[in-house]
């Protein structure tokens, strides 16, 4: 089995292959804790076919909500932190809280004015 999620090879991969290989992972881990689908649907809170399409590969059809209930319940959430890496702040957050950063110039002086 190819190693996914390595810094050295994570771009040679298609969304499909990411897909597959997570979803093929996630039915390991229901199998080997001895549910069925149908129990391991319920146990996340999604429906029997939403399992269904993530386990056959197909999660890039199914919500992000949906995929983290699943790896919620299968007790997975610990991959989870490291699958963004923590940046710096923008230099923009770190301005007074009560003028937003994106506001255009002509905003801005209005804000101030009042």
């Amino acid at each position: 089995m190819k190693q996914l999620f390595i810094s050295e090879t994570a771009y040679t991969y298609s969304d499909s292959e990411i897909a597959q290989e997570l979803g093929s992972r996630i039915k390991n881990l229901r199998l080997s804790s001895c549910y069925s689908q149908s129990e391991f649907a319920k146990l996340s809170g999604v429906s029997l076919s939403t399992l269904r399409r993530v386990e056959s590969g197909h999660m890039l059809e199914v919500s992000f909500g949906n995929i983290l209930q699943i790896l919620r319940a299968g007790g997975m959430m610990d991959g989870m932190a490291g699958l963004v890496e923590d940046a710096p702040p923008h230099p923009a957050l770190h301005q007074q809280s009560n003028k937003r950063a994106y506001a255009s110039s002509k905003m801005r002086e209005r804000y101030e004015r009042h």
